[in-house]
């Protein structure tokens, strides 16, 4: 197939720019997959079910000390009433039986006090380890945020480049006869497309040639497209 020199070298421009738009291609999908954006999202799905889960046991726990002080403060009201009644009372049977009602009731008190000791400090670890929690979630929201703006900025950067470098394809093609840019578009479908001949190597493939395929490549007339003998590629020499 004849190809002049400059339809040869358009032939390899095009041939820059088709693996450049695979490069970028391939960035533009790593980045899309974004395996550290997704690391911190599941980071911080997991915060969040820790943060779930502190959070009910601080309810809970708020459920237990109303209901503790609630019981406390009824114990302590009939405290108060007993010892009222009993500074009024002068019979000895009833003194008797309100005094060891009273402390009865002072044991109950104390009970209800060393639990509602026990509930605070309880609440004292759960509200540390909330405070952990959200600072962690606050670390992880900000390596989040700022992956996320990377990302956001590396495509736009890449996409702006991909439509630059099919702008610049479309010139190129337009640039070589119809048969040149069928032939070049049916190989480089294949997953070949054009090389150069760097001494014995193509360098679409990176195979060194050798007997019959570099003979036939230096044998083609300066004016005819040769092609890799490894490969099948267009070989500009």
């Amino acid at each position: 197939m004849k190809a002049t020199s400059q339809h040869q070298d358009t032939l390899l421009e095009l041939g820059r720019i088709d693996l450049q738009l695979r490069r970028n291609q391939r960035a533009i999908d790593e980045i899309t997959r974004g395996v550290e954006v997704q690391a911190e999202r599941q980071l911080l799905l997991v915060n969040s079910e820790k943060l779930l889960v502190a959070r009910n046991e601080m309810d809970a726990l708020d459920l237990e000390l109303s209901r503790a002080e609630a019981d406390l403060a009824l114990v302590e009201g009939r405290i108060a009433k007993d010892e009222s009644r009993l500074q009024q009372s002068s019979n000895q049977k009833d003194v008797q039986g309100m005094q060891h009602e009273l402390q009865s009731l002072a044991k109950r008190r104390g009970e209800l006090e060393d639990a509602e000791l026990v509930l605070l400090e309880r609440k004292d670890v759960i509200t540390q380890n909330l405070q952990v929690i959200g600072d962690e979630r606050k670390e992880i929201q900000a390596r989040l945020e700022a992956l996320e703006q990377q990302q956001t900025a590396g495509l736009a950067k890449l996409n702006s480049g991909q439509q630059l470098l099919r702008e610049d394809r479309v010139r190129s093609l337009s640039q070589l006869t119809p048969e040149l840019a069928e032939h070049y578009e049916k190989l480089f479908s294949r997953g070949v497309g054009v090389g150069k001949l760097d001494g014995l190597i193509c360098d679409a493939c990176g195979m060194t040639l050798s007997g019959d395929s570099l003979d036939s490549a230096r044998n083609t007339p300066a004016d005819e497209l040769a092609h890799c003998g490894e490969c099948g590629a267009i070989l500009v020499r």
